[in-house]
């Protein structure tokens, strides 16, 4: 069987997971194929959805139904996703090839309706020898990704989102409605799954991470292609991780931006507000709180975040930041946050690029942030240098505060020592023989690993000395930005700035 590969460390230690990813036992109602009509949800005319037996013959036989499927998909590595795609549906799926999410390119209009894209079936085999097979049948398939996004062809591997239930209603894989399949072309097989596991190994919330085979009607029936599997953030996390959540989520969004970017007066002065992008005077723009599609829940109230940020416009830099905005910022989190985006080089994040942000709105009121899309970290070439020092609203209001950046400093400080103590490298060694175990390591993944094993050394050995470097506070701007009369950016963008309506997702 070919195989191109993935990576995946152990999880250990998840309480309760057992309970959390047993096959849903509610009645299944299917909405999708009645023989001989045409298939909802929007399938652009594609007719009844073929039987699995006829219309796929090379996918797995199911031995059980998908009601009963013993199957837990972030226990261990190997679970097999085969997806059965008509052309028309990939057709579709494949168009949308730009950073923002729409009908195609980006576009804000098309000349079709909407509709979820979807795969005929999902037959998904349990890991093991034995491991019980289910089809799934129709299910919403989404390509996703920016810099990782590839498109769904014979010679090239997509990123994929999957709705267990879109189409029959309250169905779970093992427990999960939302699923996330990786492509791992730009960190590599290891590190978005090595950086989400040192993060839930320090304590800090993450979602779960593992990796399996994808297969596919597109590659042919002895293709299998490893994949990382991530858990999409959505409530059944939220219930997992209540205790670093302050009891649990209230509200959840997802975006590209940062808080006090919605006035459209002008930039926003140093010693008011954060650096970065702001609209020219006259050319508003919205707040990333306004779009709802920001939301990554059933809805979102966006009251409380945005008192949040109007407060954030209205709070001088300086002495005092961090107790004005403790009402409403979890800040013992957000030191961590930081820190830990530091130890591992996540430079593409809420912290430094005011991307890929996922903020949480916790049941005790306070605001969060959590990893998301960490496949650039751990030394990755874009990303080498990684400062401590962030340039976000709250990074950039901490770092005037001497006691919240004396905070940080402790934080980090506590952190480095857990780190110490876990052993980072043997965290990716366990990565490495699981892999190697399942059959999973392509070529130059050895190169890799050996390189991420070094770094990881290194890493552990540099952060003490970084951190005294650390302990004064940065003044002005940071990384690499210069003051552009009033807001920092980086030189060549000064002067620069456009609005923005439509923000792109990973």
């Amino acid at each position: 069987m070919t195989a191109l590969r993935l990576i995946c460390p152990k999880l250990h230690a998840l309480l309760g997971l057992a309970l959390l990813q047993a096959g849903c036992a509610d009645t299944i109602n299917n909405h999708y194929y009645v023989e001989g009509a045409a298939g909802q949800g929007g399938s652009g005319g594609d007719g009844g959805i073929p039987p699995l037996d006829t219309g796929y013959p090379d996918a797995p036989k199911p031995d059980v139904e998908a009601s009963a499927h013993e199957l837990a998909p972030f226990a261990k590595p190997g679970t097999r996703f085969w997806l059965a795609v008509s052309e028309a549906q990939l057709s579709r799926m494949n168009e949308g090839g730009g950073v923002v999410d729409g009908p195609l390119d980006g576009d804000l209009y098309s000349p079709e309706g909407g509709g979820a894209t979807f795969v005929d079936h999902l037959v998904i085999t349990a890991p093991g020898e034995s491991g019980q097979i289910a089809d799934y049948g129709q299910v919403q398939a989404k390509i996703v990704g920016q810099s990782t996004r590839r498109a769904w062809s014979e010679r090239s591997i997509p990123n994929l989102n999957l709705d267990a239930d879109q189409f029959v209603d309250q169905q779970r894989i093992g427990g999960f409605e939302h699923l996330r399949l990786n492509n791992a072309q730009v960190g590599s097989i290891f590190r978005e799954h090595v950086t989400l596991e040192l993060f839930r190994r320090l304590g800090y919330p993450a979602p779960l991470s593992t990796y399996a085979w994808v297969q596919s009607n597109v590659w042919g029936k002895d293709v299998a292609i490893p994949y990382v599997l991530v858990e999409r953030y959505k409530s059944s996390f939220c219930e997992r991780e209540q205790e670093g959540l302050g009891g649990g989520c209230v509200n959840m969004w997802e975006f590209v931006g940062d808080f006090a970017q919605d006035g459209g007066a002008g930039p926003i002065p140093l010693d008011v507000a954060p650096p970065g992008p702001v609209p020219p005077p006259g050319l508003p723009v919205a707040s990333v709180f306004d779009d709802p599609n920001s939301c990554q829940l059933e809805r979102c109230d966006n009251t409380r975040v945005k008192e949040l940020e109007a407060l954030l416009r209205a709070t001088p830099a300086g002495e005092g930041f961090e107790s004005a905005t403790e009402e409403f910022v979890d800040w013992p989190s957000f030191h961590r946050f930081q820190c830990l985006s530091w130890m591992f080089a996540t430079g593409d994040d809420a912290i430094h690029g005011s991307n890929n942000v996922v903020l949480v709105e916790r049941t005790d009121g306070k605001f969060q942030y959590l990893p998301y899309s960490v496949d650039l970290s751990l030394g990755q070439t874009w990303v080498t240098d990684v400062p401590l020092a962030g340039q976000n609203a709250l990074a950039s209001g901490c770092q005037t505060d001497p006691s919240c950046w004396a905070n940080t400093i402790s934080a980090c400080e506590d952190l480095i020592q857990d780190l110490v103590e876990l052993d980072p490298v043997s965290v990716l060694d366990e990565a490495h023989a699981e892999l190697e175990a399942e059959g999973m390591l392509r070529d130059g993944d050895e190169p890799r690993y050996e390189f991420l094993r070094a770094w990881l050394e290194a890493r552990v050995q540099s952060l003490p000395v970084e951190l005294e470097n650390n302990r004064e506070a940065p003044q002005g701007c940071s990384g690499g930005t210069v003051d552009c009369g009033g807001y920092c950016d980086f030189p060549e963008n000064c002067g620069n700035q456009v609005p923005v309506d439509l923000y792109p997702r990973r």
